[in-house]
């Protein structure tokens, strides 16, 4: 004889399965970013390397106002583990802009803590050779509660009907969760703020939650949420605050790729962003055979070094900054200097190649660098570089714009910053500038170069070769006007800006003026090509 089942049987077998009528699935980012089309078809990474700043928190919510008992909303303040310890908010978000290449590049900026002053984190990420900072801060992390919902009458009903037991796994009582996350982002240059957004989700993270969800109390039915303490709340924030999380997430992957893939092409933006770096060098000339004694190289270099340094405007900040003055200007010094700079230039930025010293030419006439001589009595044969050897390293990531200063002289045997001898003088072709291979190989990578030079590098011209130096000033001439002129005597038109045109103006006549004073005739030169007209110099100091 079969058995029948007791309906009364199956109604309490449903009613122990009703725990799962609570309203909290587990957030699936992968399923919501195919469903929801977030990333666009044939998505390319933003060309930007991105430093992710350690998570900060400055809620907006008082603690101390909501986390107390009979309140409707309970701040769940966020420790510094659960920001950016191994599982943390940080770690979560680098991982999720990693998966979808939202940027070219992106990680941690190495060194830094949640307290790491701003300035110094730009400092550190442009020591990685990043682009951009990404500061993020928590300004919301909170849960409350908000209404009863439709499922209340059946709650009740069930609670007078059936089982008051079997009415605390009815999902009958609705929270919502709240996780926004401000992001600034700032140049890894020393700047101000670029952009800022605030993740947040579209619409409110409501979720029903059954009595189990948030803490079991025989009459919560009567009292919710008056009768919640923190333990309770810290259970509802567990649950939807994983929600919260995957909504942060996904807002981050929206604003990648609708808002600031767009900004990132703005010239606002790109100005914003862009660095200068410099190398520059300065080594006087010992005076031992073959190279002439020069005594003001090493501090025109040092004082251009100081202006770049400390200018007001277009200055070079400290990190893309590198100097090799006497002794420490060896070969090997300038290479390796040179590869890290250029790893730090590329498409958007400018790189100054400054060198003050003496000159010389190679077999081919190509202009070379006297670099740091051998000490001890009988001396020993400089080390030298190629003027376009180095000029290669440097623009090897293509960047904006080459500048060259070049205190120094190649064409005119017996001056002091001059190194050549007659017969290599007298082998140059006549009527071509010996810096004319650098601009040419320049303009082939599409990199304008600009030059700024004491000479002109033309052989024979007794009015470019020579690159004096002159004791009342205690500088190169070159130099002494030069830096007078970035320091805001050549702005012309008191704007804060010193332009190539007004440097050329201004150290220019000033430079023939005294050269002829000397009974020389020197004469500076300033080459610009028509891309850079009104290109700015590192000017005024701060």
């Amino acid at each position: 004889m079969a058995r029948t089942v007791n309906p009364a049987w199956l109604l309490l077998c449903a009613m122990l399965l009703l725990p799962a009528c609570s309203n909290v699935e587990t957030p699936d980012l992968k399923r919501d970013v195919e469903e929801e089309k977030i990333i666009p078809p044939g998505w390319q990474p933003i060309a930007l390397r991105v430093g992710l700043a350690p998570f900060r928190s400055a809620l907006e919510l008082d603690e101390k106002r909501y986390n107390v008992e009979d309140t409707n909303r309970w701040v769940l303040t966020p420790d510094e583990q659960r920001l950016n310890g191994p599982a943390g908010l940080h770690g979560q978000m680098l991982q999720v802009l990693r998966d979808y290449r939202m940027f070219e590049q992106i990680g941690p900026v190495e060194g830094a803590s949640a307290t790491t002053a701003r300035p110094e984190l730009q400092q550190m990420a442009l020591r990685q050779g990043l682009d951009v900072v990404i500061v993020p801060t928590v300004r919301r992390q909170d849960v409350g509660y908000v209404d009863s919902n439709g499922a209340y009458g059946w709650n009740m009903f069930v609670w007078w009907m059936v089982s008051p037991i079997f009415s605390w796994f009815i999902a009958d009582e609705d929270f919502d969760a709240n996780l926004h996350v401000e992001l600034k982002l700032y140049p890894a240059t020393t700047g101000d703020e670029l952009l800022a957004t605030r993740l947040q989700p579209p619409e409110a993270i409501v979720r029903s939650l059954d009595d189990f969800d948030h803490g079991f109390n025989l009459f919560s039915i009567f009292g919710t949420p008056g009768y919640m303490d923190g333990e309770c709340w810290q259970k509802v924030g567990g649950l939807l605050m994983p929600i919260a999380e995957n909504e942060a997430k996904k807002a981050a992957l929206r604003y990648a790729t609708r808002d600031l893939s767009r900004r990132v092409t703005e010239q606002g933006f790109l100005q914003g962003i862009r660095r200068r770096v410099a190398l520059v060098a300065g080594v006087d000339g010992t005076g031992q055979p073959p190279v002439p004694l020069s005594r003001f190289a090493s501090a025109d270099a040092q004082s251009l070094a100081a202006q770049a340094l400390e200018a007001e405007n277009d200055a070079v900040p400290e990190a893309a900054m590198r100097t090799l003055f006497g002794a420490r200007a060896t070969r090997r010094a300038l290479d390796q200097a040179a590869d890290e700079l250029a790893s730090l230039a590329r498409y958007n930025d400018d790189v100054l190649l400054a060198f003050c010293g003496v000159g010389n030419l190679d077999d081919q006439g190509r202009p070379m660098l006297v670099l740091a001589q051998p000490a001890g009595p009988l001396g020993g044969k400089p080390e030298q570089v190629a003027l376009a050897e180095l000029v290669e390293r440097l623009i090897a990531n293509r960047p904006r714009t080459l500048t060259l200063y070049l205190d120094c002289s190649f064409t005119a045997p017996g001056d002091k910053r001059c190194a050549a001898t007659e017969e290599q003088v007298k082998r140059l072709p006549t009527g071509r500038s010996v810096f004319q291979a650098v601009v040419d190989r320049c303009k082939e990578a599409g990199v304008p170069c600009l030059l700024l030079s004491a000479t002109d590098g033309l052989p024979g011209n007794p009015h470019g070769m020579k690159a004096l130096e002159i004791e009342d000033l205690g500088h190169g001439l070159f130099s002494a006007f030069a830096v007078e002129a970035l320091a805001g005597q050549a702005d012309k038109n008191s704007d804060r800006q010193v332009t190539v045109e007004e440097f050329s103006e201004y150290v220019g006549s000033r430079v023939a003026k005294v050269a002829e004073l000397e009974g020389e005739g020197q004469r500076s030169h300033v080459l610009v090509p028509t891309e850079r007209k009104g290109y700015g110099l590192p000017a005024w100091r701060r």
